[in-house]
């Protein structure tokens, strides 16, 4: 039974040169405790989707539904992390995560706000730097204070806007495990959206992968299952048959022929650069 549903969404915005379609006939369902991932080229949509699922940007036409009501704006049931960490730079490590659990839990009492904030904190192995400010952490360390965070409100949406796109090989593939030491001690009851770019990422945590169309007015071109076994360990998986044959069906489904219409240098801007 699916828990979070796009039905026939369509996206598009209105600019000084006029109407633009960003994505549309967007449809898929997702079930409660799936990783899904979208992939695609840059200007496909991608972060638009997580963007309408997190009630920050409404659909044209169709709609998102979560857990049977239809997503009308943002809500602590749907908690976000961005590639660029968004941590309030005055506030130190612990504030950064108890602000946002304060905001949520406004009746639990300052001990239980408290507790929350150390728990998560311990559990990215964050607790000794609470007390430092995000300009005196690294970039993988600020990206677990965002993680935590976003767990601490206890969402049951996690949305993950390239987060991990910033960082070295090696950091990356620590706040993968990271990521799913989190997930599994929710005994992978939350649900999870990724945007990447990066396949390999994908295939790693996700149940299945959305793989997008160029666009403008992208849409999906397929939807890719990922059944490789969980727990999963990056040296075991790449040996496997499916790893490489998932691998290799999504480098095909993203490789771009480009075509020339040759009509196009003989008008507007392309015309004169050539004739002229």
């Amino acid at each position: 039974m699916s828990y979070l549903k796009i039905e026939n969404m369509e996206i598009t915005f209105n600019s000084l040169k006029g109407n633009f379609t960003a994505v549309k006939n967007i449809a898929f369902e997702i079930k409660k405790g799936e990783i899904v991932s979208v992939i695609g080229h840059s200007g496909c949509g991608k972060s638009t989707i997580l963007n309408a699922i997190a009630g920050m940007v409404f659909p044209s036409k169709g709609k998102v539904v979560l857990n049977g009501n239809e997503v009308t704006g943002p809500g602590p049931d749907r908690g976000i992390v961005f590639q660029n960490y968004s941590l309030l730079p005055w506030l130190t490590v612990y504030q950064n995560i108890y602000e946002a659990v304060d905001a949520v839990f406004t009746k639990k009492s300052r001990e239980d706000k408290d507790e929350l904030t150390e728990k998560y904190l311990k559990m990215v192995n964050l607790w000794e730097h609470r007390k430092k400010h995000p300009k005196e952490i690294s970039g993988g360390m600020k990206q677990r204070v965002a993680i935590a965070r976003a767990f601490a409100i206890d969402p049951e949406v996690l949305l993950l806007d390239e987060p991990f796109g910033a960082l070295d090989a090696l950091t990356k593939a620590s706040l993968h495990i990271e990521l799913l030491k989190l997930w599994n001690l929710t005994h992978r009851s939350k649900t999870i959206v990724m945007v990447t770019h990066d396949i390999e990422e994908a295939i790693f945590l996700s149940d299945r992968i959305v793989v997008m169309n160029n666009g403008p007015a992208a849409t999906i071109r397929e939807i890719e299952e990922v059944h490789l076994p969980r727990p999963r360990n990056k040296k075991d998986i790449v040996n496997l048959e499916e790893y490489k044959t998932i691998r290799e069906r999504l480098l095909s489904l993203l490789v771009e022929k480009v075509e020339v219409d040759k009509s196009d240098f003989y008008k507007g801007e392309v015309a004169q650069t050539v004739i002229g």
